[in-house]
């Protein structure tokens, strides 16, 4: 069952969600903001098949976002982090949707957007840009989507995020391999 206003205030007074806001709180979700550094897909001499069974990274431009945004062109790929800090108990999972009005003007996002119990850091969530003709700014602190959370009965230690988890700690974006280079905007 999803936890409504009430419950959320909760969630986050009792700490597992930090760097939020009560403006944030909705009647069944937290609007999550995005953070202040992207990851965006780029080409490369040295393009090649990626192989998840060996986590190969995609070849990816860290962007600093000033106040002015980034423009996301037609078709682009972008890994982004949340303001937002995630502390979860092992009895509190959440999932991830983009706001509808993200998704009215064409920001898509991936749909890899569950957060399991027992994790602890900032997101990093999947986006493209699904318009034809149209750029689109992203800036730190928009609120690109929300949380809704469900309360369970609590994971044992060992099925915890926080024992097995790969990205536990995040405190930025994060993606899964080739290491990166940077760009201010």
């Amino acid at each position: 069952m999803y936890l409504n206003y009430d419950e959320i205030l909760s969630v986050i007074e009792d700490g597992a969600m930090a760097n939020t806001s009560t403006e944030c709180v909705n009647a069944a979700s937290l609007d999550i903001r995005l953070g202040d550094s992207i990851l965006v897909e780029t080409w490369s001499d040295y393009m090649r098949p990626l192989d998840y069974s060996k986590r190969d990274k995609l070849c990816m431009n860290t962007v600093k976002l000033s106040p002015a945004g980034y423009k996301i062109r037609p078709g682009e790929f972008f890994l982004a982090h949340t303001i937002e800090v995630c502390n979860f108990p092992d009895d509190l999972a959440a999932l991830f949707r983009i706001k509808s009005s993200m998704g009215r003007i064409g920001l898509e996002h991936m749909d890899a957007g569950w957060i399991d119990p027992g994790f602890n850091g900032a997101l990093t969530l999947e986006f493209k840009n699904m318009t034809t003709y149209h750029d689109i700014i992203s800036r730190p602190g928009d609120r690109i989507g929300q949380l809704i959370f469900l309360r369970g009965k609590p994971v044992s230690e060992e099925q915890s995020y926080r024992t097995k988890g790969n990205y536990n700690g995040s405190t930025s974006v994060k993606q899964v391999g080739y290491e990166t280079t940077s760009s201010k905007v």
